[in-house]
C-alpha cells in the first residue's frame, strides 16, 4: 500500500468549506468539510465519514465512551470499501430493494423525528443516504459472491463449536442446551460467517497494499 499524507496540491482540490445549511445564524452547528482521504482516484470527504457514522452506515466500528463511533475506524472501513469497488469499476452491485429496505431500517432504528434532525444537520434529504448505502451493500455483495463457494465448514468444526462454546454458554446462562442436531444449522452459519470475514479481511488487506492511499487523519479530530 502506498500510503502518504495528503499534500497541499491535493487539498487544493477541495478547500475547507462551511456548509450554508450549517451556518452560525441562530446558533446552528457549522458543518465543515474537507478531503480526509484519496483512494486511487476516489475522494473521501470529512462529511462522507460523518454521515456514515451519524446514520450507522458501517458495521463493526467500536463505540466511543460518550457515544458515536471512532471516525478514524469509520474512515478505514470506507477506504476498504473503495478498494473493493475498484474491482467492479464503481458500478453498483447492490439490489435496489435491499437498498430501500436498509434505508427504511435506518429510519426505523432512529425514528422519524431523530432521522429528520440528523438529516437537517447536514442539509440533506433521505435520498442522499442512498449512495452510502449502495456502496456498503455493493461491497457486501462482491464479498459474498467471491467467498460463498470457497468457504467450507466440516462436521468436526460444528461439533467443536457445540462442545466448546455453545454448551458452556448455555450452562452459564442457566438454560438447558438444545440437542446437537437441533443446533447444527445455526452453528454452521456462525462458523461460515466468521470464516468468510477472516478470508475477506485478508483479501481486502491485499487490495489495500496495492492501492494508492493518501490520508489526512487530523481532520477527523472531533
Amino acid at each position: 500500500m502506498r500510503l502518504r499524507t495528503i499534500g497541499t496540491l491535493v487539498l487544493a482540490l477541495l478547500p475547507v468549506l462551511v456548509s450554508a445549511a450549517g451556518g452560525t445564524a441562530g446558533g446552528r452547528e457549522r458543518i465543515v468539510d474537507g478531503i480526509v482521504a484519496v483512494v486511487n482516484s476516489r475522494i473521501i470527504t470529512l462529511i462522507d465519514v460523518q454521515v456514515v457514522e451519524t446514520f450507522g452506515i458501517v458495521e463493526g466500528s467500536p463505540a466511543l465512551p460518550g457515544g458515536g463511533r471512532d471516525l478514524r475506524d469509520v474512515l478505514e472501513k470506507l477506504i476498504s470499501q473503495k478498494v473493493v469497488l475498484d474491482l467492479v469499476r464503481g458500478r453498483s452491485t447492490a439490489d435496489p430493494a435491499r437498498v430501500e429496505a436498509e434505508i427504511e431500517r435506518i429510519t426505523a432504528r432512529l425514528g422519524e423525528e431523530e432521522t429528520g434532525r440528523r438529516l437537517a444537520r447536514f442539509g440533506i434529504g433521505k435520498d442522499d443516504l442512498r449512495p452510502y448505502v449502495e456502496e456498503k451493500l455493493g461491497v457486501e455483495t462482491v464479498i459474498a459472491e467471491r467467498f460463498s463457494r470457497s468457504v467450507t465448514v466440516s462436521l468436526d468444526e460444528i461439533e467443536t463449536r457445540y462442545r466448546e462454546r455453545y454448551l458452556p454458554a448455555e450452562q452459564a446462562a442457566g438454560r438447558t442446551p438444545r440437542p446437537f442436531l437441533e443446533t447444527v444449522d445455526v452453528l454452521e452459519g456462525e462458523i461460515r460467517v466468521e470464516k468468510t470475514a477472516a478470508q475477506s479481511n485478508l483479501w481486502v488487506q491485499s487490495l489495500r497494499e496495492q492501492a494508492e492511499i493518501e490520508i489526512r487523519p487530523e481532520l477527523l479530530i472531533q
